[in-house]
């Protein structure tokens, strides 16, 4: 259907020329009523019908002319009226929206904020787990260790000794798991790419049940440490996902560097299991681990996306551009 468009100026100028057309009708009749003497015509002609009145139908046509330009002054009236309401609406909307722009970005500036402050008390803690509670418990295992080493004839000192050597390497080790979850291992030294491979590793250890395929093709000299940071905290937050809610048994993880124009332009993260799935009303759910990781992807100027895998599980991709 073909529609006409106006420009500015005819739109300016069309109540002109719609005038200008009745101007040009009106005179155009005038003169066509006399060539053709109507008026003579019609006084014959309705006095052929006296008897029904027909000279008289003038005058309806008149109040009829008349109260149809009532009618359409009111709707004009009705319609000017409607469009300012209309006019207020919109105005008042974009305010809102403008509003409502303005709080998401203060949302999106205060979860970059809380994360930040976030990984600065994982960092310190981390610290504290690594410079204080592990060299204790360093000290408390060698000591241990020597302890045993000495000749006593007291089988219950040894079997003490023995319990507090265990102890301290079980702590140790829940220590070190600890501090791989609160800062990731070599990230900052060994790259992207070996923390993955680390954080898998780990993983697989405490959930061998799990069948997990991995494709990792990236540059980890290109890869900042905010971004590298994100998508370590994304997979970690997507594995325990995937132990606590998915009821799957395999994992596809792909970790890939693109080029474009011979220069590498972003780095994506695919995560997908065959599990269950989720409701789609549910979306990012109730938690505020992948909302956090959603915001981190958003303030990296990266796309986040979250949908059900066909025919059954979750696929969770990002793309983060370099």
């Amino acid at each position: 259907m073909m529609s006409t468009k106006f420009p500015f100026a005819d739109k300016k100028n069309r109540g002109k020329i719609d005038l200008a057309i009745i101007a040009t009708a009106s005179m155009l009749t005038y003169v066509i009523a006399g060539y053709f003497d109507l008026a003579e015509r019609w006084i014959n002609w309705a006095a052929l019908g006296e008897f029904y009145q027909l000279d008289e139908i003038i005058f309806v046509l008149l109040v009829l002319n008349s109260g149809l330009m009532w009618f359409g002054r009111r709707r004009y009236n009705e319609l000017q009226a409607t469009l300012k309401r209309n006019l207020e609406i919109k105005t008042k909307l974009e305010t809102q929206n403008a509003d409502n722009a303005k709080l998401l970005l203060q949302n999106r500036a205060l979860i970059k904020h809380i994360t930040q402050v976030r990984e600065a008390e994982r960092n310190h803690l981390a610290s504290e787990l690594h410079d204080v509670f592990g060299q204790y418990l360093a000290a408390i295992d060698v000591n241990a260790s020597v302890a045993i080493k000495y000749k006593t004839d007291d089988p219950k000192l040894q079997a003490i000794l023995k319990t507090i050597q265990d102890s301290a390497s079980y702590l140790r080790n829940v220590t070190r798991s600890q501090l791989r979850s609160l800062k990731p291992p070599g990230l900052e030294t060994v790259g992207l790419s070996a923390a993955i491979e680390d954080l898998i590793s780990q993983w697989q250890m405490s959930f061998p049940s799990y069948e997990i395929h991995i494709n990792i093709e990236v540059d980890d000299k290109l890869v900042g440490y905010d971004t590298a940071l994100t998508i370590y905290r994304c997979l970690q937050e997507a594995l325990t996902n995937i132990t606590r809610h998915a009821d799957a048994d395999k994992i596809h993880i792909d970790l890939v560097t693109h080029k474009k124009a011979s220069q590498y332009s972003e780095i994506s993260l695919t995560i997908r299991d065959n599990g269950k799935g989720f409701e789609p009303n549910e979306g990012m759910g109730k938690g505020l681990g992948l909302i956090g990781i959603r915001e981190r992807v958003h303030a990296l100027n990266g796309h986040f996306n979250l949908h059900q895998a066909d025919p059954t599980g979750t696929v969770l991709a990002l793309n983060i551009p370099l």
